[in-house]
């Protein structure tokens, strides 16, 4: 089992499960048990090669939520990725200064997330405590912020993370997404990256792959929330 904890303990993630047939409504069990009394939101995610093949529908029967499915995508950081997802003639920043993140919230807020103030919060500590390992990238159109997304850099490691990419609804289909993406590919390769990857939805996906990222696998995010389980079952 390998597990993502944020650095205030509010969330857990299961990034990698290998659990026997016989084994595994126990080891899930005791996974809800630690986060009703830790008082953590935990989130299992799931992939296409994980056993038991029933996993999803075993956690759904624990208690958790089933999120919408995404596809593990993969890019070589060559010259011709670069090209492909270039930002020029676009406004994109890197923002480093944990203020700069109302920015990012604007667009959250813009495009219905009710959490955007919680995330700004925690992507403010990130930034605080630990520089190097993400960078916000937001893109703007007459000073306006219109759409971003985020890198993770992972010590050690030669591969980058993209997340959290979004666009306002007064803003898509220009171009913007494709500039977002670009700015994190180069300063992913001027880290020395060598790979990108990404979690990505069908919004998205099919835009990624045109463009060179090639299918992993797929993956399913289910979502434990002690406190709403807490109030249904009293």
């Amino acid at each position: 089992m390998v597990r993502e904890s944020s650095a205030d303990g509010a969330e857990c993630r299961i990034v990698y499960s290998r659990c026997a047939e016989e084994e595994v409504d126990e080891v899930i069990a005791a996974e809800v048990a630690l986060a009703r009394s830790g008082g953590y939101t935990l989130e299992w995610k799931t992939y296409g090669h994980d056993e038991p093949s029933d996993l999803g529908a075993r956690l759904v029967a624990a208690g958790f939520a089933p999120e919408a499915p995404e596809s593990v995508l993969a890019l070589r950081l060559d010259d011709t990725a670069l090209t492909a997802f270039d930002p020029t003639g676009f406004d994109v920043r890197r923002i480093a200064d944990p203020r700069g993140l109302a920015d990012y919230a604007a667009i959250s807020r813009e495009i219905g997330r009710r959490n955007a103030e919680e995330e700004r919060e925690r992507l403010a500590r990130i930034l605080r405590e630990t520089p190097g390992a993400m960078s916000v990238h937001v893109a703007y159109v007459d000073g306006e912020p219109v759409a971003a997304g985020r890198v993770y850099f992972k010590e050690g490691s030669r591969f980058a993370e993209l997340a959290g990419a979004r666009t306002k609804t007064t803003h898509r289909r220009q171009g913007l997404f494709i500039a977002a993406v670009g700015a994190r590919l180069r300063e992913a390769r001027d880290r020395d990256r060598t790979h990108v990857f990404v979690d990505a939805l069908p919004t998205s996906e099919s835009t990624l792959r045109k463009r060179g990222f090639e299918l992993v696998t797929r993956t399913q995010p289910y979502i434990y929330e002690p406190e709403v389980r807490a109030a249904s079952n009293p």
